[in-house]
């Protein structure tokens, strides 16, 4: 035989064996979703309330994401905040709706109580305590923090300094200005001093140490050195107002306005003593109808991707909110600025999950700290007043 005959068949031997090899090897090889010749991607629909800058940043961050996880197409929904829980309730009772929710905590918690949601799909292991048990109901996680903001105090730079204490503070030319008095503004404060809404399983709106916390305030505006108003913010940056409480969200507006500013946690007048209650909330919810074991591990793959520090932070930069977990505040960007205070408050907030009796008998406490200021009743009368009407509001069925 042809030594050349000879190899050339040989050769062609090995590049059959080698072909069936690599074609018997392709074929007993698991196809991935999203890859060619694999299963066709899953499809996850979100639904959110977000909007213009918002809306556009999550946009940009979702078109990431399906980038790094073919096996998973992403599709967005906007749904205006007024009809959010209406047209989810309608959609999820049709047997329809989204894989995931993105909205406030108030409207999370309207659609656990109707039953829309599911236990969270993905555990979120980087969760301020306090963040993640807003969310829970029966011990149980129903939604993931992701975007949020706590209350600091602020003071110009040009014409104040850091207070020692309360009564420095009140003491001070010019006083404070507040957008709003509520519980939620000055929960450190208020608690920090031994205030309390529950003992025991029982509400005690009306104990002497609301009461003194209450005449406190009362004293306070009766000097003009608290101010309840609507305009603090602008005022504070046109320098009318030397103090000022506001979400550690609005630090970045100041500083596109150049505003000399400083700021402080709260409890840094109290000797650390107190817990802030975390202002604004959006959150992240899987749906009852759409969580199922087939669609779970897809649900946990978008959850974890948008859980992390990079798109918190886009979200951020364009919205208004701050990052709700605590990868973000490792990042050396977050070690200037507002956030390591951000940090320290949010590691030290009060941990109040979404069905303890307090929230229902916050608003009682609300109206009566508006009554005292507007002169309609003494502290006592008032808290006395809420403390009559706790037990209805206890007993009453409805939202969380």
């Amino acid at each position: 035989m042809n030594p050349q005959n000879f190899l050339s068949k040989t050769t062609t031997r090995w590049f059959c064996l080698l072909a069936i090899f690599l074609l018997v090897t392709g074929c007993t090889k698991t196809l991935q979703a999203g890859q060619p010749g694999g299963p066709a991607p899953a499809v996850v629909e979100i639904w959110h309330s977000l909007q213009g800058a918002e809306a556009d940043a999550l946009q940009g961050q979702i078109q990431t994401i399906t980038k790094a996880h073919p096996e998973v197409i992403i599709k967005l929904k906007y749904e205006p905040e007024q009809n959010f829980v209406a047209f989810s309730y309608q959609a999820e009772a049709g047997g329809e709706g989204p894989e995931i929710f993105i909205a406030s905590r108030d409207i999370l918690r309207q659609l656990y109580g109707q039953g829309a949601l599911a236990p969270t799909a993905y555990v979120d292991q980087e969760a301020f305590p306090a963040t993640l048990a807003g969310f829970r109901f029966g011990g149980v996680g129903y939604a993931l923090p992701w975007l949020t903001d706590v209350p600091l105090l602020y003071f110009r730079t040009d014409t104040a300094s850091v207070p020692a204490n309360l009564a420095d503070l009140f003491s001070a030319k010019g006083g404070i200005s507040l957008t709003s008095l509520a519980t939620a503004t000055l929960s450190t404060w208020w608690n920090g001093q031994g205030g309390q809404l529950i003992t025991g399983g029982k509400p005690v709106i009306d104990n002497p140490n609301n009461v003194a916390f209450l005449q406190q305030l009362s004293t306070w505006q009766g000097n003009k050195v608290l101010r309840i108003d609507p305009n603090a913010l602008t005022a504070f940056a046109g320098g009318q107002t030397h103090y000022m409480i506001e979400g550690a969200s609005q630090a970045k507006l100041l500083t596109q306005q150049n505003v000399p500013w400083g700021s402080v946690p709260l409890d840094a007048l109290l000797n650390g003593q107190g817990q802030a209650l975390v202002g604004t909330s959006l959150g992240i919810a899987n749906s009852e109808v759409a969580t199922n074991d087939e669609m779970r591990p897809v649900i946990q793959t978008v959850e974890k991707a948008l859980l992390t520090p990079g798109v918190e932070g886009a979200l951020m930069q364009a919205g208004h909110l701050l990052p709700a977990n605590m990868g973000y505040y490792r990042l050396p960007e977050a070690q200037k600025g507002v956030f390591p205070q951000v940090d320290s408050a949010l590691t030290k907030a009060w941990p109040l999950q979404g069905d303890a009796p307090e929230w229902k008998l916050i608003p009682l406490q609300d109206e009566a700290w508006s009554n005292v200021l507007t002169g309609n009743a003494s502290p006592l009368e008032a808290l006395a007043s809420a403390q009559g009407k706790a037990g209805s509001a206890l007993l009453a069925k409805g939202q969380p």
